[in-house]
């Protein structure tokens, strides 16, 4: 699939010089670049996502459910 997208020629200039380096082609190197990069970053998102939904909800725990849980922890042995 073709696409296009604007950068800056610095980084353009750079990444002709790491392809050809590399022996990769410009499309080649871009595919591998974002490849990378969701690879590396998908575990952040997903943790940001439910970050800020949880950042909304209550927290706490029912109290009958933490009494309840005193009592049955209580009886064991540690």
């Amino acid at each position: 699939m073709k696409t296009a997208i604007s950068i800056d020629k610095e980084l353009f200039d750079d990444a002709e010089q790491f392809s050809q380096a590399a022996g990769l082609s410009r499309s080649g190197l871009y595919c591998k670049a974002l490849s990378e990069y969701m690879e590396n970053h998908t575990a952040d998102i997903i943790t940001e996502k439910l970050n800020s939904y949880y950042r909304n909800c209550e927290s706490g725990m029912d109290e009958d459910l933490k009494a309840a849980a005193y009592r049955l922890f209580s009886e064991d042995d540690w």
